[in-house]
Parts: C-alpha cells; structure tokens; sequence
C-alpha cells in the first residue's frame, strides 16, 4: 500500500510540475483600461492605440520559430469593451468565403480563443477573414476530451472593422497589410464567467491565430497548393503563444492577459 501511494504521490508531482512549467512557458501581456471609448475603423490611430505596445509577434504554433510574416497584435479594455487589433503582413490579400457562421479557417484568416474563467473548459473561439466575414462559436471542453461546439453562440452588440492596405482577390498586384480592429461587449462572455466583469488585476486565458494558406496563381486567381492526390496542403498556423503542437484547442498553453490601469 505505501509503495501504491508512493507512485500515486509521484504521478501527481510530476503533472503538477509538467503544469507549472506549461504556465511558466505562456506568453503574457498587460492590457491597459482606457477612459474613452475607441471609433472601431481598422486604423489604430487613437492615442489610446499609439500608446500601446505590440505584444510579442507571432510564432509558428509549434514554437519553431518565427513565420515569413509578421503579425502583430495590441489589446486594451474599457468597463464594457475588450478591445483588440491586429495586423497581417500580407503580399497577397485573399478571402472566398463572404458569409458570416462559416468555416472561416479555410480562408486566411484570424482566430481568438478566450477562457475567461481559466478552467481549461467552457471557452470562447472566434474567427474572421479579410472580407469581414464571421464565425464565432462555444466549446464545452477541448476535442480531445470529446468536446463539441455550439454556434448558436453569437457575440451580440460586436464591432467589427477591417482595412486593406491593397486589394482583396486581385492576384496581379502586390499587397501591403491587413487589419482587423474588434470590440469585443463583455457581456459576450457571461455564461462561461458567471456575469463577472474583468477589474483590475484580473488574469483571462487567451490566445491569437493566424491561419495561413499556401496559395498558387493561375490564370490571375488565388488557388491552394495541393498534393499530387489534389487535396490542398495543410495550412500554416501562427500564434501568440505556442502550442507545442498542431493544436488550439489546449487552453493550459494559451497566453495570459492582465486587465490593468
């Protein structure tokens, strides 16, 4: 019996352990409260804005290393708002899908995973492309422990804003940048954190993906890459704070946010 509880100790340090060094592994950015409410436009020129660094850029989801193309992303917060921005260095802007509640991910695009309560469970993913379009669901728990998604959920009251520094689907061309600029009501988020509203010196869960396709031009349009079989190759995923593995849907791994002054 002592042996059994000596291995049953051991087992139990060693995840506690492999967790912690999880936590200390995660990314973390402050986000800073602000007075006035932000004009969401996709421009970030608000002093607010120019006053706020970039958290780190992303990474390949792995933790491999850095991708060809930068992004960056900045967040802030008011009582009733979370307020986040990102830009995409993109040589080529490209979007197919137009209709909201869609599986935006086959296009490039963005993705936010929130845990407001850090449970690992009950979490938030939203995604949207270059054309604007959304997709914003719940999940109960990860797919690995047999989780399923509800996209009944819609974030009600979202402010949405999208900026092409080029053309969207116009393949002859060299592009810029995107952005995509969204205020987020908190309110969005009360089932999953029992209606209570971040204060100061609270810590949500959250990560930020970028999906990136591998694309060919032909005959002036955008098509993906495939393999000889004609399927297209997988895409590339770039974050904030890496996964470790091809995989989002790990919220222990996902970076930290502090609501601050």
């Amino acid at each position: 019996m002592k042996q059994l509880f000596i291995i049953f100790l051991t087992l139990v340090l060693n995840a506690a352990f492999a967790n912690a060094q999880d936590n200390n592994n995660v990314k973390y950015a402050v986000c800073h409260k602000i007075s006035e409410k932000i004009a969401v436009d996709g421009h970030f020129d608000e002093p607010a804005w120019q006053q706020t660094e970039w958290i780190d850029d992303f990474e390949d989801i792995r933790g491999s290393g850095f991708p060809e193309y930068k992004t960056q992303a900045k967040m802030l917060w008011d009582n009733d708002f979370l307020y986040i921005a990102i830009k995409f260095e993109e040589p080529h802007i490209c979007a197919g899908i137009t209709e909201n509640e869609q599986q935006i991910y086959l296009d490039n695009a963005f993705e936010l995973f929130i845990d407001p309560d850090g449970d690992a469970c009950n979490y938030y993913e939203f995604e949207i492309n270059a054309a604007g379009a959304t997709w914003d669901l719940q999940m109960d728990k990860p797919y690995s422990e047999g989780g399923n998604f509800n996209s009944n959920w819609n974030i009600e009251n979202l402010e949405k804003a999208i900026f092409l520094n080029g053309t969207l689907n116009d393949a002859t061309d060299i592009d810029s940048f995107w952005t995509v600029e969204l205020a987020i009501p908190f309110s969005a988020f009360d089932e999953y954190s029992d209606g209570k509203r971040p204060s100061i010196g609270t810590k949500w869960k959250l990560n930020l993906l970028r999906v990136q396709w591998n694309f060919d031009i032909v005959d002036g349009k955008y098509i993906k890459k495939t393999d000889k079989n004609g399927k297209s190759f997988r895409s590339n995923f770039w974050v904030w704070s890496p996964q470790k593995q091809i995989n989002m849907h790990i919220p222990e791994r996902w970076g930290i946010i502090e609501f601050k002054n």
